[in-house]
């Protein structure tokens, strides 16, 4: 039996990317340049919106978001308890007051019921992630008349009626860190159809050899990044083919198994859930003692989000049911496009037998 080591996140790089990123070394030009100019107006015609301002990280990208929206002190900016805790950080940079909400059980993405007694006067923006590559219904949200901020780090090539995530708020911001669904190793997106919104972020994103002082920032992409982001672009939609494709094994594979709550798979041009991550709930035995069987078989998984908002922010766990039973219940199996067919069975395998033991 295969006992390699099947990790929980793996990149998708070819020697397309290696040549890519070897051009822009032998040309000499390695910072920001035409490879990032490319990159923007590429992406910017892949998600179906005007601009697109590149950055070195998706957590620079959100915090000159925010900034981009202006402030009115006093600040409330909501976000759901659900996420990395780099949301938290951003608030903070631009001084404002998070408030945190809940999250729908069957998703995981904000639940729109919540904001209900949320919104005021004070709400600044409402920041909408789309997590583990599921689109949230930003309709629901849209309703209150509030600037949102699509958080895109996991959704690239996501749809939600037959609009691209990315294209439905006022601003969204995307994530190319090493294990997302592209990658440039590092690296950030700002969208807009805002004109306004895309100067200032540009505007903000680079401190030098501007006429009059005020605080900017040093968040520019290299070219070498840009170039590894533009072949991986082209490959994204077999990157989300593929990961769909895991996605409807692993349905298929673990639906009979009792005890466990499987994401359910939808693929049109209406609705696309890309897949990210793969999160199981489990309900029968603890999330780390599967965890744990499974590394003992040479399988990584992980929690997802381990260290919800609410917990760092010391609010009631009664007003984040949903959010708590995602921190405790969740497990990601592996999923990403290298992932074999035969790696697949045996991670279904090794869950079956896992979740068909009980615990002592």
């Amino acid at each position: 039996m295969d006992n390699n080591l099947i990790p929980n996140s793996r990149p998708t790089l070819g020697i397309e990317e290696e040549r890519a990123a070897a051009s822009v070394i032998r040309k000499g030009n390695l910072a920001q340049g035409e490879e990032v100019a490319k990159f923007e107006q590429r992406f910017a015609a892949y998600i179906g919106v005007k601009y697109a301002v590149a950055v070195n990280t998706g957590l620079s990208a959100l915090h000159l978001a925010l900034l981009a929206l202006g402030r009115a002190g006093k600040d409330e900016i909501i976000l759901p308890s659900y996420v990395c805790e780099g949301l938290l950080d951003t608030v903070a940079y631009v001084a404002s007051r998070p408030v945190i909400v809940d999250v729908n059980l069957h998703d995981g993405n904000l639940l729109s019921e919540a904001l209900k007694k949320k919104v005021t006067k004070r709400t600044r923006a409402i920041l909408l992630p789309h997590i583990y590559g599921f689109p949230a219904a930003a309709n629901e949200i849209l309703q209150y008349g509030v600037p949102v901020i699509e958080d895109c780090a996991h959704s690239a090539g996501a749809i939600f009626k037959n609009k691209m995530a990315g294209s439905l708020g006022k601003i969204s911001i995307f994530s190319f860190y090493a294990t997302k669904m592209l990658t440039t190793g590092e690296g950030g997106m700002i969208l807009t159809n805002d004109r306004k919104i895309s100067d200032t972020v540009r505007d903000l994103r680079d401190y030098t050899k501007k006429e009059h002082f005020k605080i900017r920032y040093n968040y520019k992409m290299t070219d070498i990044a840009a170039a590894i982001g533009n072949v991986q672009l082209a490959k994204l939609e077999g990157f989300i083919a593929r990961r769909i494709e895991i996605a409807n094994r692993y349905n298929n594979n673990l639906r009979d198994i009792d005890g466990i709550t499987l994401p359910q798979v939808t693929n049109n041009k209406n609705e696309r859930k890309v897949f990210y991550r793969y999160m199981l709930r489990t309900r029968n035995k603890s999330r780390d003692t599967i965890v744990k069987e499974l590394r003992q078989k040479n399988i990584l998984c992980g929690a997802g989000v381990s260290n919800p908002l609410h917990r760092i922010q010391g609010l009631p766990v009664k007003n984040f049911k949903n959010t708590e039973d995602w921190v405790i219940n969740g497990i990601s199996i592996p999923i990403y496009p290298t992932l074999t067919n035969g790696e697949v069975d045996r991670v279904c395998a090794a869950i079956k037998k896992s979740c068909g033991r009980r615990e002592r």
